[in-house]
């Protein structure tokens, strides 16, 4: 494909969505550059290049212009995506990995893009781009030690920076037994919330009093009903979501408490 686009301008003056997701190592960016340099009209970009140092990072985007960009889903260090942004103030949904940052904000903090409604970010960063930009659906990564803030803390925090807030996708640690209380409190404004709890460790179970969705469901379903827009609701778990793991009467009779 890239040598096809390198040899018929055609075919890249009509691409708008370019995707490359690679599972090992990009030894050389020249060739993608030059490709890239020929996707004048391109609205949706995804570049998945595991390994790649900052340097060949900076190699492979500086300079490259997409006057259409709207949709940017990339894992490159965050110095080189604030750089890129720069030229890209239309961009409206970003996706973005591990933050690269060892000291200090993320380098995305005080980037201003107008148009940005849609963000996914690692919860350190995801903070810095809301408050900047009028987004209205946020997901929040736990990717790193750096990222693992209380769902409290990060729920506050996106209330007091944005009031656009409707959708939230977040990672919740499996001893946070009650995490609908403050989105209830802070964001009751909400129409899609999509709660994920990430493994502690293999050796890790909830003691059975704490496990907050059945331990007191109609409790729960009474929060869930305070949240008077919410239109679709998602919970993910490893954990047993019933006292008898897999016993799915149990399971029905505790959502329908909901």
């Amino acid at each position: 494909f890239l040598e096809n686009v390198r040899h018929n301008h055609s075919i890249g003056r009509a691409m708008k969505s370019f995707h490359v997701i690679l599972p090992i190592r990009l030894e050389q960016v020249t060739a993608l550059r030059d490709c890239l340099l020929r996707l004048c009209n391109l609205a949706d970009l995804q570049l998945v290049l595991p390994f790649l140092k900052p340097f060949c990072w900076g190699q492979l985007l500086r300079g490259i212009r997409f006057c259409h960009l709207d949709l940017l889903s990339i894992n490159a260090p965050h110095i080189v995506i604030a750089e890129f942004l720069g030229y890209h103030p239309g961009i409206a949904f970003l996706s973005v990995d591990v933050c690269g940052a060892v000291r200090g904000p993320c380098p995305l903090d005080g980037r201003k893009l107008p148009a940005l409604c849609d963000v996914s970010a690692p919860t350190r960063c995801v903070m810095h781009l809301v408050s900047n930009n009028p987004i209205s659906h946020v997901t929040a990564l736990q990717l790193s030690k750096a990222d693992l803030v209380p769902l409290c803390t990060l729920v506050t925090s996106l209330s007091m920076s944005t009031a656009n807030l409707t959708v939230l996708q977040l990672e919740a640690s499996p001893t946070d037994y009650t995490p609908l209380d403050s989105l209830v409190r802070h964001i009751p404004m909400l129409r899609a919330l999509k709660l994920t709890e990430y493994a502690l460790s293999i050796s890790y179970q909830a003691p059975a009093g704490q496990r907050w969705c059945w331990k007191d469901a109609n409790a729960w379903g009474k929060k869930l009903r305070h949240l008077h827009h919410l239109n679709y609701f998602a919970l993910h778990t490893c954990l047993p979501f019933t006292r008898i793991s897999g016993d799915t009467d149990q399971e029905y009779a505790v959502i329908g408490l909901w």
